[in-house]
């Protein structure tokens, strides 16, 4: 299409289309405008997109870490590994006594000994997000629950309400809950069942979640220093996605490396119980259950050598003497079977040190006769914390990514909109002028004594990009101030709340960006209601500043972090939300290259009425 066809395209939708309201959309929401207003008309303004790319972001202690490998037919591969400290604070000392009492002893209390310590076994605990919303606490999770607005369901149809069962201890998804072969409403015996066991929604885990690979942990040799050095220790280090310490060299002794796939149920944990109440140690083992994670063993000699064997020295008596130390770990996923993406949960990622010591048995007798040293088992945790960061790589993208990138950097409107993660971003023009006056435009409407009842900025889906059934699809979208990262009005105003638990994704609804649908359910569209924003161009002459467009994992996370542009290399900030989530779509933008897709073109919409 000639610019002058596209122009007068334009012209006319800018001119001509003054209608009256009455569009349907099928969406997950109500369309907004008031219907009381009668007269309601509206006007479709021209919107110019470009196309931005990432070349770094800052990924230094996000709320999650990525790790795996996701082939996109569209956007290439993205890989993702992750350095993290460990918080040695937590350990205050390893048996019953400090090292200094060992080396003392006492002379009133004949307990104090050589403890010993030995590692007997180390893991590394990486917990998956998970999702355990019970909104009738009938003890069925939502996604299993036949109603999970009533508690009286039945969930697994057994004739037992799923309260009845949480009761009985017996399981509410089963209609044998132990196994034998004998229903429930029958069996007067269901010790078999284990009650304690809880059902999980796993959480932002992508692709195949039976794939195999090779987790290798290694031992991080870098020093991460919370302060910038470059600034004279003056402010926090800042740590980017394109810092890649295992391919620079700065990995140690390898602590693991194995062949492993993900085990979704919970994690089976061993301990002696012990009574507070005697002085005779007990034997019993006991089971108890941690949430579905990561679980792997780690070097036990390295751990002893470096952890253990330095009970009561500097290098334990504060995080920072212990980071100077043992300077992290090095994760990494490869050999990927089949696409994996994982976001997991690093506040409750540890390293778990079992070890045995000596213990002294007095038997519960005042006689030194039959007391004895035994050997007792005990654990440890140190939490990975201090400083995480991810590192990201990505390659292969589709060439017509690389085009539009290359013509917007010239200041070319894009044809499409491509988002993806903390790589690919958008810049949204409202009111340009690069073809006519709109600010004449814009001072007519003002002019007219108008009242904008709404205003919503629409962006349909792009189709013909690739299949849209694919797991990195976004459920929403984010729009704020590109220039300094900030919220818009109409975000700060919106006080809507999804009371459903766990969708703190969905509040925020008026403001909008969530993934709408159409008829034959299929992904559609994003809108933005906009109106205070616009409003404040057209009647309060507030500066009409360029937006920007990412993908969302968290509305309610503004927080900002520093990127950089590619290839100007220009310093931006963006929220924290982008850069925790790996999630791509494809837009159509606002200069489509063929006719057939000018009604589908980006668009700001504006309902008013005069007065």
């Amino acid at each position: 299409m000639n610019s002058q066809k596209y122009q007068n395209i334009l012209y006319f939708v800018l001119f001509s289309a003054l209608l009256a309201c009455n569009k349907e959309y099928f969406s997950v929401g109500a369309e907004l405008y008031n219907p009381q207003f009668e007269d309601l008309e509206s006007v479709v303004f021209p919107v110019y997109s470009y196309q931005e790319s990432m070349s770094k972001v800052q990924t230094n202690n996000l709320p999650n870490v990525h790790l795996g490998e996701y082939n996109d037919d569209f956007y290439g591969t993205i890989e993702s590994s992750f350095v993290s400290q460990l918080d040695v604070s937590y350990i205050n000392i390893f048996g019953d006594f400090s090292q200094e009492q060992e080396l003392q002893g006492s002379d009133i209390d004949i307990r104090v000994i050589n403890e010993e310590e030995v590692l007997s076994a180390v893991y590394l605990d990486i917990p998956f997000f998970n999702n355990r919303n019970d909104t009738d606490t009938d003890g069925v999770i939502d996604l299993y629950d036949v109603d999970p607005n009533d508690s009286s369901s039945d969930s697994d149809s057994d004739g037992i309400s799923d309260i009845d069962e949480l009761r009985a201890e017996l399981n509410p998804l089963s209609n044998d809950s132990d196994g034998d072969g004998i229903l429930d409403p029958d069996d007067d015996d269901n010790s078999g069942y284990d009650s304690q066991r809880k059902v999980y929604e796993i959480d932002s885990l992508y692709g195949n979640r039976k794939a195999t690979f090779d987790l290798k942990v290694y031992e991080l040799t870098y020093y991460l220093n919370s302060f910038d050095i470059q600034n004279n220790f003056e402010s926090y280090a800042m740590y980017y996605s394109d810092q890649d310490f295992y391919a620079d060299g700065f990995s140690g002794q390898v602590l693991h490396d194995d062949t492993i796939s993900l085990n979704l149920e919970e994690v089976p944990i061993l301990y002696y119980q012990d009574d507070p109440e005697t002085t005779v140690i007990e034997t019993d083992e006991i089971e108890y259950y941690e949430s579905p994670r990561i679980r792997v063993p780690l070097n036990t000699e390295f751990f002893q050598r470096r952890v253990m064997n330095f009970e009561g020295l500097d290098q334990l008596k504060n995080t920072d003497n212990f980071n100077h130390h043992l300077r992290g770990l090095i994760v990494k996923a490869e050999n990927i079977s089949d696409d994996l993406y994982m976001l997991l949960n690093i506040s409750g990622a540890q390293v778990v040190l079992e070890y045995n010591y000596n213990w002294y048995n007095s038997q519960g007798t005042a006689t030194l006769d039959d007391d004895v040293i035994e050997r007792r088992k005990k654990s440890n945790s140190i939490p990975l914390g201090g400083i995480t960061v991810n590192h990201f790589s990505y390659q292969d993208s589709n060439q017509e990514v690389q085009r539009v990138i290359s013509s917007s950097s010239e200041g070319l409107p894009s044809n499409k909109i491509f988002l993806q993660g903390s790589r690919l971003t958008s810049r949204i023009k409202l009111f340009t002028d690069n073809e006519f006056d709109l600010d004449n435009v814009i001072s007519n409407l003002a002019s007219q004594d108008i009242i904008i009842n709404e205003a919503n900025l629409i962006f349909n889906i792009d189709h013909s990009a690739y299949d849209y059934t694919h797991d990195l699809l976004p459920n929403r979208i984010y729009l704020y101030s590109y220039d300094n990262g900030l919220t818009i009005e109409d975000y700060n105003k919106d006080y809507t709340i999804d009371y459903n638990l766990g969708s703190v994704n969905a509040n925020k609804y008026v403001f909008g960006g969530l993934l709408e649908y159409d008829s034959n359910n299929i992904p559609k569209r994003y809108k933005f209601n906009i109106t205070n924003h616009v409003n404040n161009i057209i009647n309060k002459d507030s500066l009409n500043f360029d937006l920007g467009l990412v993908v969302n994992s968290d509305i309610e996370d503004v927080t900002l972090r520093q990127a950089f542009s590619n290839p100007k290399n220009d310093k931006l900030l963006i929220p924290t939300s982008v850069i925790t989530s790996p999630h791509s779509v494809v837009l159509h933008g606002s200069h489509p290259k063929d006719s057939a897709n000018v009604s589908k073109r980006l668009i700001l919409e504006v309902l008013y009425t005069k007065y």
